[in-house]
C-alpha cells in the first residue's frame, strides 16, 4: 500500500493527519489493522494485535494513534482519499448519485466499512473520549458533498439560502441507516429516490429563481 501523492486527494481536501514521513511504520500498522478488520471485525482489533502483526512497537502506535479508533478513522480516510472524488458531472443530482454509490461501495466492499462501524461503537461507549476526533472526522468526511452543494448553489441549482448540512446529514444519515439496520438494501434505486427527494426541497427554477409556492385553491376574492 502506497501513500498517494497529493494529486490523488480529493479537492475537497479528504486528508490524513500523520506526516508523510517513515511511511514505512504507518504502512505497516495500517496493513495490519486492515488484515484484523476483514478478517474478524473492529471488536477484535486491538493495538496489541496491530503492534505484533506490523512489528512495530506499541509505544510508537500509541504515539500516532492515542486509540484504535483513531487509527481506524486515519484508515478510513486513506480508502477515501483513493476512491471518493468530487465528480463534478455538471449537475447536483449526478453529483449527489455518484457520492452516494461512492461511499456505499466504501462502506459495503472495502476496509473502510468495519472501520467506519468501529467509529460509531467508539462514539457511543466512550462519547467524550471520541468527541474531537470525531468532529474532525466529521469535517473530512462531508468535505466534497459540501463543496458540491455549494457549487451547485453557485450556478443557481439550489436556493441561495439551502441548509447544506442539512442536506448532508439526511443524505449521510439515510445511508447509514440502511448500512446499520440492513432492512432494506443500498441500491442505485435507493440512492435516486433519496437524491430527489432531497433536492425537491431546494431546487430553483430554470431560470435560477426560488420556485414560488403554489396560491391555496379556493374562490377570489
Amino acid at each position: 500500500m502506497s501513500t498517494p501523492p497529493p494529486a490523488a486527494l480529493p479537492i475537497a481536501g479528504l486528508q490524513t493527519s500523520v506526516p508523510v514521513k517513515d511511511t514505512g511504520t504507518r504502512e505497516r500498522a495500517l496493513s495490519a489493522a486492515t488484515e484484523i478488520l476483514r478478517r474478524e471485525g473492529y471488536s477484535r482489533l486491538t493495538m496489541e494485535r496491530i503492534a505484533a502483526g506490523s512489528g512495530v512497537a506499541k509505544t510508537t502506535l500509541y504515539r500516532r494513534w492515542p486509540t484504535k479508533a483513531a487509527l481506524c478513522m486515519e484508515l478510513y480516510l486513506e480508502v477515501a482519499s483513493r476512491e471518493l472524488h468530487d465528480p463534478d458531472t455538471g449537475d447536483v443530482a449526478g453529483d449527489l448519485r455518484h457520492i452516494f454509490n461512492t461511499v456505499v461501495h466504501l462502506q459495503t466492499r472495502t476496509v473502510a466499512g468495519p472501520a467506519f462501524i468501529g467509529l460509531l461503537a467508539e462514539a457511543q461507549l466512550d462519547p467524550e473520549a471520541s468527541a474531537a476526533f470525531l468532529a474532525d472526522f466529521a469535517v473530512q468526511r462531508r468535505a466534497i458533498t459540501r463543496q458540491v452543494l455549494k457549487r451547485a448553489m453557485e450556478r443557481g441549482e439550489i436556493r441561495a439560502n439551502t441548509d447544506i448540512d442539512l442536506v448532508i446529514d439526511a443524505l449521510g444519515g439515510a445511508m447509514t441507516f440502511r448500512l446499520l439496520q440492513g432492512h432494506a438494501p443500498l441500491s442505485r434505486e435507493f440512492a435516486d429516490g433519496l437524491v430527489r427527494l432531497l433536492l425537491s426541497g431546494c431546487r430553483t427554477s430554470k431560470d435560477g429563481r426560488a420556485r414560488k409556492k403554489p396560491r391555496a385553491r379556493g374562490k377570489t376574492r
